[in-house]
């Protein structure tokens, strides 16, 4: 069957060059279905992880808005006032600091988004 090729090229350097060509085209073959395959494990592993997280945020929520309260307790028993007082301001400005927070992000947002825009006008295409 080869008998044709080697009156042109060695046998020892054919052999080489078909061995490599096989192990090249083998890769090429099952690089796609290992690259499938690899992409399937890790969808599978993302979505068991984001399952187990969904499972525990609502466990850690729950944990650090007892921490924020024992915090509030904490800082409130250092204030002035009677009891009810202390909780009640320490409670209002912890709600004011989140209310603070999100709007801080609404309008970083916003300014991004705005200076985005004013760069688009400036670049050329």
């Amino acid at each position: 069957m080869f008998e044709e090729i080697f009156e042109f090229v060695d046998k020892e350097t054919f052999t080489k060059y078909f061995r490599l060509t096989i192990v090249v085209c083998a890769y090429l073959i099952f690089r796609k279905y290992y690259s499938q395959w690899a992409a399937k494990k890790q969808t599978e592993r993302q979505m068991a992880d984001d399952e187990k997280e969904k499972a525990e945020k609502p466990e850690r929520e729950r944990k650090a808005r007892e921490e924020q309260a024992q915090q509030l307790e904490a800082e409130a028993k250092q204030f002035g006032w009677g009891k009810k007082t202390r909780r009640t301001v320490k409670t209002t400005e912890a709600a004011l600091d989140q209310i603070i927070q999100e709007q801080r992000q609404r309008n970083q947002t916003s300014y991004d988004a705005q200076e985005d825009a004013d760069i688009e006008d400036l670049l050329e295409e």
